[in-house]
């Protein structure tokens, strides 16, 4: 079970989790939906590890990757190289079946600029996916990515059998997941589940 019980978080005066507390299920696909700003994805950062909380505790499947809401490409390294870096030598093989999952086939010397807004953003997804870990947790990962390709995509990361916590603003995308927590803020609050 992934779990955050009675946690708080304050950027300056601004206090975008206060005591919140949320279980989710530590399989399957589960979309957090909810308006901007409303405090997503500083719970994504909290379940990654990368943000800490004044009060409370996290429970959290180790190693989780975090797909940020910017792509974060590096304009010297190509399409494949993206994947490889962050592959170990024993996997560098690997390449080609992440570039297929994000349908980026044919990329793979292609420099970041040469790309898309939505090709870079699946190239982003597909460098997350590479990494592994125990837990997926994706900020915004279909923005400027048309929804049927979208779905394709979501289903072959179903497939891949990982936890996955994501942040989405497409209906079609949130309507794919196993289940959907509706949040409102700040602070971050529970509508519904």
């Amino acid at each position: 079970m992934i779990s955050v019980q009675n946690i708080t978080a304050r950027f300056g005066e601004k206090t975008v989790l206060d005591r919140f507390s949320l279980q989710i299920p530590d399989t399957g696909l589960t979309a957090l939906s909810g308006p901007s700003g409303c405090g997503k994805t500083t719970l994504l950062r909290v379940l990654a590890g990368l943000q800490c909380v004044e009060e409370g505790t996290v429970t959290a499947p180790r190693d989780p990757v975090l797909l940020f809401q910017e792509d974060r490409l590096l304009p010297w390294r190509t399409v494949g190289q993206h994947i490889s870096d962050v592959l170990p030598k024993s996997r560098r093989e690997e390449v080609s079946r992440w570039l297929a999952l994000a349908e980026l086939e044919g990329e793979e010397n292609s420099a970041p600029a040469a790309l898309s807004g939505g090709m870079g953003r699946r190239l982003a997804l597909a460098r997350a996916l590479a990494l592994g870990g125990g837990l997926l947790l994706l900020d915004e990962p279909f923005t400027g990515v048309d929804a049927p390709r979208a779905g394709r995509i979501l289903e072959r990361i179903r497939a891949l059998g990982m936890p996955v916590v994501l942040s989405s603003h497409e209906k079609e995308v949130v309507e794919l997941c196993d289940r959907v927590i509706l949040l409102d803020g700040p602070p971050l609050s529970v509508r519904s589940i």
